[in-house]
């Protein structure tokens, strides 16, 4: 055993520090005050000017900090270093699984091309979800230490404020460290990834195309490294909750969908898998939901100990569901990328929410009528029908909102290969609204209604796939 461990760990020691040595070389980080000017410059001209002087005059630290002259080996080193060793890691859990030299060669070339496309990502950071999110709350947490998180400041739950804490305490830019938690998930996803693979008892080949494909896929890195968002850490948990009910541990599935759900309220697009479970007897209500609601709990107790109300912490997903309610799609492609309008409706905003809930219940109807014939495959594609479709249907969905469905489709086309433009087409589609924002323009002349059309064909199809799946005897 021994051995076979020193085996697996030779090949990610030498490619971590092969990488380590290119990244460095490669890393967009200024490292003298004259390049940090430069840079400081091309900022500048991105930024308005009465952004600028808001933001000066509210956080003065914070400004310096991004506008500093000083030097940033320490960033530069630190950077290169953290992603040679999450890549060296993925290779040792990718060595357990995926013993062909050839095939291992090639998933290491995948994470390499990977981490160089996140580390010349690193630099693209002026945009104003963190000029007017994460770099204050940083910065409150600084002047305030943890006792800022009784603070109301914030619209994000309590697990990521935790983490924010920890990134004001370290004494690096917080941009790169902001980007460095959410590449350590983009990693865990691929790790997430090959389990599911493993349950699958996909081949060798499989599995390294399915990890490349889930570290390569554009709406994946563009989040983490580009962005600087977090949605891959929801996005792993989700995983995990899957492979585990996969792996019959239904204890570990709810605790991995709840602290999915304290991270993010889109868990909510998968949770009503759990109705599927209980009719195939994979969960108990009177177990899993105690479960799930006391992980929650347990995940918000620290907030609550530092002072913050637990009715502000319970308020703060019904808040965020309110902030834009003003606007019937954020640059989705969903079923309101097809209108003309975006100002709020009544009719229109009713008529998603009761076209939502009908889709869910002919899911959930279908689920119940074909519970003796629901294998893990067709458990999947529910899954997959619930992350596509529900916020395909649902209004006021933002760009990111397909994230889920991404990573799902990524996995059916590596899962059956005939099905194979699932992850391009959802890819491509998700796509579509992070270009509309980070870019300010559409990626053709219709808009995102072409990227929508897309999510409508591959919801759809799903729900056929589903269909054909559960006229199949369930294997033994």
């Amino acid at each position: 055993m021994k051995r076979d461990a020193l085996n697996r760990a030779l090949p990610a020691i030498l490619m971590a520090a092969a990488l380590f040595i290119l990244l460095l070389a490669i890393s967009p980080i200024p490292d003298t005050a004259e390049k940090k000017r430069e840079h400081n410059q091309t900022l500048e001209q991105t930024m308005h000017a009465s952004w600028q002087n808001d933001l000066r005059a509210r956080y003065p630290d914070m400004m310096e900090r991004i506008f500093s002259p000083s030097p940033e080996r320490a960033e530069k080193l630190v950077m290169a270093a953290a992603f040679a060793l999450l890549a060296g890691f993925m290779l040792y859990f990718a060595a357990g699984r995926i013993k062909t030299p050839v095939i291992l060669l090639f998933f290491a070339v995948a994470l390499t091309a990977g981490m160089v496309i996140r580390t010349l990502s690193l630099t693209q950071f002026h945009n104003t979800d963190y000029l007017y999110c994460l770099g204050p709350w940083a910065q409150d947490f600084r002047a305030g230490g943890w006792g800022a998180i009784a603070a109301t400041w914030s619209d994000y739950n309590m697990p990521y404020l935790y983490i924010i804490g920890f990134i004001a305490r370290i004494p690096l830019n917080d941009v790169y460290l902001y980007k460095l938690v959410s590449v350590i998930f983009d990693c865990g996803i691929v790790i997430a990834g090959l389990r599911l693979a493993q349950v699958f008892s996909l081949n060798e080949l499989r599995k390294s195309v399915l990890g490349a494909a889930l570290f390569l896929a554009p709406t994946v890195w563009l989040n983490s490294s580009f962005w600087g968002q977090c949605d891959s850490i929801y996005a792993f948990f989700c995983l995990l909750a899957l492979v585990f009910v996969l792996e019959n541990r239904p204890v570990l599935t709810a605790v991995m969908a709840a602290i999915a759900f304290s991270f993010k309220l889109q868990t909510i697009f998968l949770l009503p898998i759990f109705a599927v479970l209980w009719m195939v007897k994979r969960v108990r209500w009177w177990r899993e939901i105690p479960v799930f609601i006391g992980t929650f709990f347990i995940t918000l107790l620290p907030a609550w100990m530092l002072g913050r109300p637990l009715a502000s912490i319970l308020q703060i997903y019904g808040n965020q569901t309110q902030t834009y309610a003003s606007r019937l799609n954020l640059n989705s492609p969903s079923a309101y990328a097809l209108l003309a309008v975006d100002e709020p409706h009544s009719v229109l905003f009713g008529a998603g929410l009761i076209l939502a809930f009908c889709y869910l219940g002919a899911l959930l109807l279908i689920a119940w009528l074909k519970r003796d014939q629901i294998s893990d495959r067709a458990l999947f594609l529910f899954a997959l029908a619930m992350v596509i479709g529900i916020p395909w249907l649902l209004p006021t969905m933002h760009d990111r909102y397909f994230y889920l469905a991404d990573l799902f489709c990524i996995v059916l086309a590596v899962m059956i290969p005939e099905k194979w433009y699932f992850a391009p087409f959802c890819v491509f589609a998700s796509y579509a609204g992070y270009h509309a924002y980070l870019f300010g323009r559409y990626v053709s002349h219709v808009g995102l209604a072409g990227p929508s059309l897309l999510m409508l064909f591959l919801m759809g199809s799903t729900v056929v796939l589903l269909l054909s799946e559960l006229r199949r005897e369930k294997p033994a």
